[in-house]
């Protein structure tokens, strides 16, 4: 059985990875996920509840957060460029105004229409950004060796913050605020974020586990992505179950699209993060596994559950956005009956 799909090129999967998170994914990144409940099909899913106590602090890996905030030495930085959409918007949650941003097809805060852009996260100009010359640097750790490569002769101060899954985030986003002395507002963000996170459990609660496939790319190539890109982690908090670690047995957060694996690892929903044409992506994949034969053998297609997310709220990897996704993906995986 072939796919189309099976390998796409090299040059499109750094472009994959860069896009889905943040704009700065990494094939090979596997971040750490703090939440360890693991399911499987045909379980009743009965996922914790967060705390919403507005009081209640906010809990992150302790000593990875030391470790970050080390970095940032004692001085808080004044003049800060930021190579991410993602670590952006922290900035804003937090008040601050970098002086450089990057461009993107990603909306980028309004507070910082007039910073200077200071090129793409995959390409940023070194030449410009050493003429702001900001205190710091702010990157992905997820593409730390290719940013390192482009601005290292530029003996820049250059910080890498995991901005992947949904904890990396509200671990950057707490450091950060640590760093300017803005706690608060990282508390009320992340507050917010667990009440959408507490209705979303909630919606899970007493209703079978799905098997879950994310699917990332365009009508021309697809890949699987794991629990530890953004769609996948929030997915994985709701306790479904990701066929690429629990079927495929793959530790890489981006999966070459195998036909075969997929219809052996028969997902009970197929979720797309397609850029461009979401529609046209999902004809394209559908059309391939018709063509493969594999239509009427997979639960997925069986039962009409081959759905497109919303590209604004996971095409990019997003703190401020976690909420609103929360809502759309519970609706995807636990839909009301």
């Amino acid at each position: 059985m072939t796919s189309k799909f099976k390998k796409p090129s090299l040059l499109l999967a750094s472009i994959l990875a860069l896009s889905v998170l943040a704009a700065c994914g990494n094939n090979n990144a596997t971040p750490a996920e703090s939440d360890s409940s693991k399911t499987t099909n045909n379980q009743n899913v009965t996922p914790s509840t967060p705390s919403s106590d507005s009081t209640t602090a906010v809990a992150v890996d302790e000593t990875k957060a030391k470790e970050l905030q080390a970095k940032f030495g004692d001085k808080k930085p004044e003049k800060v460029v930021v190579t991410s959409v993602a670590i952006a918007e922290m900035l804003d949650a937090l008040g601050v105004v970098p002086v450089g941003v990057p461009t993107s097809k990603t909306a980028l805060p309004a507070a910082f229409d007039s910073v200077t852009k200071i090129g793409s996260a995959l390409k940023p100009d070194a030449e410009v950004i050493s003429s702001l010359q900001p205190d710091v640097v702010l990157g992905p750790e997820s593409i730390e060796d290719s940013l390192n490569k482009q601005l290292g002769a530029s003996k820049l101060n250059l910080i890498y913050l995991p901005t992947d899954s949904l904890d990396d985030l509200k671990l950057s986003l707490v450091v950060l605020s640590r760093v300017y002395g803005q706690e608060a507002k990282a508390t009320a963000l992340i507050n917010r974020l667990t009440q959408e996170e507490t209705a979303a459990v909630k919606q899970a609660e007493g209703k079978t586990a799905p098997k879950v496939m994310f699917l990332f790319g365009s009508a021309e190539s697809f890949m699987l992505m794991n629990e530890s890109t953004f769609p996948g982690s929030l997915a994985k908090k709701l306790g479904a179950t990701n066929i690429v670690s629990s079927v495929l047995k793959s530790k890489e957060t981006y999966v070459p699209l195998d036909m075969e694996s997929v219809v052996t690892a028969n997902p009970d929903v197929i979720l797309l993060v397609a850029h461009g044409d979401p529609e046209a992506a999902k004809k394209a994949f559908e059309a391939d596994v018709k063509k493969n034969g594999a239509w009427e053998k997979m639960n997925a297609f069986k039962n009409n559950r081959v759905e497109a997310l919303d590209y604004n709220l996971f095409g990019v990897a997003s703190i401020v956005k976690a909420p609103d996704a929360y809502k759309e993906i519970a609706s995807k995986l636990f839909p009301a009956n």
